[in-house]
């Protein structure tokens, strides 16, 4: 971990261990499919709060582990196209 003040003074610190982040990609979906996730993104009050998410382990083909997140960033963005598909994309990043 890293930070930087404005007179350009960092300041680097070390956990110990690797800190992963994701980009989490849903497919097209309509409103009342994109409305819960978005409830759901919603409530975690921004980088706050963390939650889990099952992704592919890299180590063991064909088995999942389960990660505890939290949002990367307190903006989030979705598109709405013009077959008025929702879509949204969101980057979460390990808790360690």
């Amino acid at each position: 971990m890293f930070s930087e003040s404005l007179n350009g003074r960092i300041q680097v610190r070390s956990l110990a261990s690797s800190r992963r982040e994701f980009t989490l990609v849903f497919p097209p979906m309509n409103k009342s499919e994109f409305e819960p996730i978005y409830e759901f993104i919603d409530s975690q009050n921004g980088m706050l709060d963390t939650f889990t998410i099952d992704i592919p382990d890299p180590t063991t083909p064909g088995n999942n582990e389960t990660v505890t997140v939290r949002l990367a960033s307190d903006v989030q963005e979705f598109d709405v196209g013009n077959d008025f598909l929702y879509s949204f994309e969101i980057d979460v990043i390990e808790v360690i």
